[in-house]
């Protein structure tokens, strides 16, 4: 019987551990999730009028590619182009109108609340329990594994943002 060396089995639990994290990544349903996104833009007002409608993404994310998949192919519904802009400082935030914060950039957001402000961007995150410390608007998975999300109607008001009603029915309200 032949033995693992030290340096074999280090490299069995990389595998392990790569294939596991690369398949919880493809597991995450970014496209249903980009979907929704779409209809907050439609069904949400913002204060401020803008040329493009920029939606940054905090850091690295699968969802990079489905946003500019969306964007290559809509428009907001009030005829403006959408613009994908990835977010590596939180001071990058500024001149966006949706912020979307990955689970693995969950950390980030008391910054990226504390540099904008009052500023009217949506902030998206993407892990349950985000609209508790800033964000408007998170995901979660329902119990029957659909995707569900929870809106702060004290955050966006702080904002200027306003949902419609239609919008407010289909979510978990924090507030």
């Amino acid at each position: 019987m032949k033995t693992i060396t030290v340096k074999e089995s280090l490299l069995l639990f990389v595998l392990i551990v790569g294939v596991n994290t690369i398949s919880w990544a493809q597991s995450k349903d970014y496209r249903s999730q980009v979907l929704f996104m779409y209809n907050f833009i439609k069904y949400i007002n913002w204060p401020a009028e803008t040329e493009t409608f920029v939606v940054g993404v905090v850091g690295d994310s699968p969802i990079q590619e489905e946003l500019k998949r969306l964007a290559l192919i809509k428009k907001t519904p009030s005829g403006k182009s959408i613009v994908v802009k990835i977010i590596n400082q939180p001071a990058e935030a500024g001149n966006c109108s949706m912020i979307y914060v990955p689970d693995k950039q969950s950390k980030e957001i008391a910054n990226i609340v504390a540099q904008i402000k009052s500023y009217p961007a949506l902030i998206i995150g993407e892990r349950d329990g985000l609209v508790k410390k800033g964000a408007e608007i998170s995901f979660f998975t329902q119990d029957d594994d659909k995707l569900g999300f929870t809106i702060s109607r004290k955050n966006m008001d702080s904002k200027k943002l306003k949902a419609s009603g239609e919008l407010l029915r289909l979510a978990e309200l924090a507030d």
